[in-house]
């Protein structure tokens, strides 16, 4: 590839300017004159940029550092997959409490179906839980203390089947859990429903009383 730094120049009568008795500009007397091509012309000698990053590639390649870099990544992501970040601002329950969270909503505006007609009115108050009952309570524990593990087992052990609880790891390895334990592990992932929910200690239990959600945050060695 040539990169030209070249001018073309071209040249016409005076006329062309507006210079008075040499006529308009286009008849034969006024034709562009090609005075030549002033300036250097220079190759281009840097690489092309996908060449570049081609050879570099194809050298990490052959030498092996390609296939561990990959496989340092693959290493790194299944790590954050089986060990979590462990949700912040949380201690073990030294002080139990409880308190009750409404999850109500109120309608902000006209809620209409396809045919335009309104099927929940602007400020109408709704609670999801007269509609979908929340029948499997949440058990938010620490996975790395035994303690708090046994005894979310023993409440999923002691419930009916059709109130089996979810238990929700706030620290520790769910995968490698659920496979101990036998039994669906999960994991609250930045401490979404901790914050929603205004846990702060651990363990603790969400379930339904009446028509809101019941927030325990419970010492267990309390209770033995």
């Amino acid at each position: 590839m040539i990169l030209s730094t070249a001018i073309s120049v071209q040249a016409t009568d005076a006329s062309e300017t507006g210079t008075p008795g040499t006529g308009a500009p286009g008849t034969p007397e006024h034709k562009p004159k090609d005075l030549g091509v002033y300036g250097e012309v220079f190759p281009i000698k840097e690489k092309s940029l996908l060449e570049v990053i081609q050879t570099k590639l194809q050298a990490l390649k052959e030498s092996g550092a390609l296939e561990a870099h990959q496989k340092a990544i693959a290493a790194k992501t299944k790590d954050k997959v089986m060990h979590p970040e462990p949700v912040d601002g949380l201690h073990k329950t030294t002080k139990p409490r409880s308190f009750a969270y409404d999850p109500s909503i109120t309608v902000p505006y006209d809620l209409k179906d396809h045919q335009g007609k309104v099927f929940q009115q602007k400020g109408t108050k709704v609670n999801p839980l007269d509609t979908h009952p929340f029948r499997s309570p949440f058990l938010f524990v620490d996975g790395d203390d035994s303690e708090q593990v046994a005894w979310a087992i023993k409440e999923h052990q002691l419930a009916t089947n059709n109130h089996k609880p979810k238990i929700i790891l706030v620290k520790g390895a769910p995968f490698d859990l659920s496979k101990e334990i036998n039994l669906p592990v999960y994991f609250d992932q930045s401490g979404a429903l901790v914050k929603k929910f205004g846990i702060a200690q651990v363990p603790a239990c969400i379930s339904q009383k009446d028509k809101v959600l019941l927030i325990e945050e419970l010492n267990i060695e309390e209770e033995k």
